[in-house]
């Protein structure tokens, strides 16, 4: 039987998932959620880059973040809270990795190595 989350509403996919279930929610490492029920070591919600696309995802593989929740209910919106300068990091680092997936791709070495020096540098001081 799904439940209702009360604290557990935002988090964070720290392994990436298929979704190769019914009803399931394709998660890539790093995706952000916010999730509306749990029920027997599954959540149920959202990624929050496509709000449309519901499903499920195992708990095990969502760290559970800080956030703030108004309008608690049908139409609440969940705001994490953590340091704007790590959030900006952390869009940065999203962004570049299907630039550096790509440069992977064509064999830019040099530029890969670089990018990759740079996002790791950027990884470690987060």
């Amino acid at each position: 039987m799904w439940i209702p989350t009360k604290t557990k509403k935002y988090g964070v996919a720290i392994y990436n998932w298929r979704g190769d279930r019914k009803f399931g929610l394709p998660l890539e490492i790093g995706e952000t959620v916010q999730i509306l029920e749990e029920c027997n070591g599954w959540y149920r919600g959202f990624s929050t880059k496509n709000r449309a696309v519901k499903g499920i995802f195992p708990q095990a593989y969502i760290h559970l973040k800080p956030c703030k929740v108004d309008n608690e209910g049908l139409f609440e919106s969940v705001v994490p809270v953590e340091d704007p300068v790590v959030r900006e990091v952390t869009l940065v680092l999203r962004e570049w990795s299907d630039i550096w997936k790509r440069l992977y791709v064509e064999r830019g070495n040099y530029k890969f190595e670089t990018v990759g020096k740079v996002m790791r540098d950027l990884l470690e001081w987060r």
